[in-house]
């Protein structure tokens, strides 16, 4: 039950991937079709990840108080509705509508396959960096569809792919949890919980709740850098006069970012933690500069990949850190991350959206520059705090937990 529960995370982290990038790699579509400006489209994020958020909070609640395959069989039924919906209209306000539902149930996958994991393996090192990969394939493979057989005038066949792509997880999932019902009571388990609670145990610490504050605002930029730089590029690129290559140039972005991955995965034992997160927020600074600057679009192209290996490994190595910090609490950590996370996901969106309408390029650039900037000053302190003096192997067996 729990190995074939696993192997459905895999298609479920492929889904949220997917659902990550799909408003971004359709913003051409939507701006035209509907005639809105980013403006608009920032609506639409900033919802999503609300979304996304949402079910990041509510989650675990849910699975506290009924079981991990029920709540992932809510977050399956709850999407499936929202783009079935979708064939009867195809009105502005009930896209937006739909967005936020979509993100909700992508927070819930990703939150609650991640908990189910930790709770049931040992194993969950190698376990969860897999998934992560699934996760970039997922936002890889959506602009690749609609840059082959998606047009203006044909949009919403994303949509309908996406439905039909959903339903088959669902029957799938739905005959997997009635196969094996009475495995599903036995081997879900609960959560452990320490004796102190959180917000007690960081009360009481303030040197630990400060460095609890730095990584959670680091989160917040980070994602704000991320998500918005994936679901803006295309209209990044069309501003810069790159229609050709608009929608193909967050398939280059996510491409660095698997193969960062990969190759973090390989060397982690090697690495410094602290010490590389420095370093990949300082090349992310100096792509960013020089992106801002290209004109050529096989050099923008370039630069947009090597951007995308630059951040690969910073959300996953930060998150790492800070659950090194608190160790009783990695999940309450985890979700706090998360959340900030999808919270600067969603507020920045607004920002690069209004930076966008001046059509400037540096401006847009220049807050993305300015957010890595601070991005590197935390990390700096990070690198200045007893994190380091943690062993390396410790350090790895937590990375791969994430």
């Amino acid at each position: 039950m729990r190995r074939g529960t696993y192997l459905f995370g895999f298609v479920f982290f492929f889904l949220v991937g997917v659902i990550h990038i799909s408003t971004g790699s359709l913003t051409p579509f939507l701006m035209e079709f509907f005639d809105k400006t980013t403006d608009d489209i920032s609506i639409i994020i900033f919802l999503q990840f609300t979304g996304f958020l949402t079910g990041v909070v509510i989650s675990p609640l849910i699975v506290k108080k009924y079981s991990h395959h029920k709540t992932l069989t809510l977050a399956l039924t709850i999407m499936i509705l929202a783009i079935g919906t979708f064939f009867f209209t195809k009105d502005w306000k009930y896209i937006v509508f739909m967005a936020f539902l979509l993100g909700y149930g992508a927070g819930t996958l990703e939150t609650t396959v991640g908990f189910f994991v930790i709770a049931n393996f040992k194993s969950n090192v190698e376990k969860m960096s897999k998934l992560e990969v699934l996760f970039g394939m997922g936002a890889l493979s959506f602009p690749i569809l609609i840059n082959l057989f998606i047009s203006t005038e044909n949009w919403y066949f994303s949509y309908y792919y996406l439905f039909y792509f959903l339903f088959i997880i669902l029957i799938g999932w739905l005959i997997f949890i009635s196969k094996f019902r009475k495995d599903s009571n036995l081997n879900e388990g609960k959560m452990n919980s320490p004796e102190v609670g959180a917000v007690q145990f960081f009360i009481g610490d303030k040197k630990k709740s400060k460095q609890l504050l730095l990584f959670i605002f680091f989160a917040f930029l980070y994602a704000g850098i991320e998500t918005n730089f994936a679901n803006f590029l295309p209209s990044i690129m069309i501003n810069q006069n790159q229609e050709q290559v608009s929608l193909i140039s967050v398939s280059f972005f996510w491409v660095g970012i698997i193969i960062g991955r990969i190759v973090i995965g390989l060397l982690s034992r090697k690495l410094n933690f602290s010490r590389y997160l420095l370093f990949s927020c300082s090349f992310l600074i100096v792509f960013l500069v020089v992106f801002s600057y290209m004109h050529h679009p096989i050099l923008q192209l370039i630069c947009i990949f090597l951007i995308g290996l630059s951040i690969s490994g910073i959300f996953p190595i930060a998150l790492t850190l800070a659950s090194i910090v608190i160790q009783r609490y990695i999940d309450e950590v985890t979700s706090l991350f998360i959340a900030s996370a999808s919270f600067g996901g969603a507020l920045i969106s607004f920002l690069i959206g209004w930076s966008l309408n001046q059509n400037t390029l540096l401006l847009t650039m220049g807050i993305f520059t300015a957010m890595a900037v601070i991005l590197v000053g935390i990390s700096m302190k990070i690198k200045n705090t007893k994190i380091e003096h943690i062993s390396i192997d410790s350090q790895t067996a937590s990375l791969k937990t994430q």
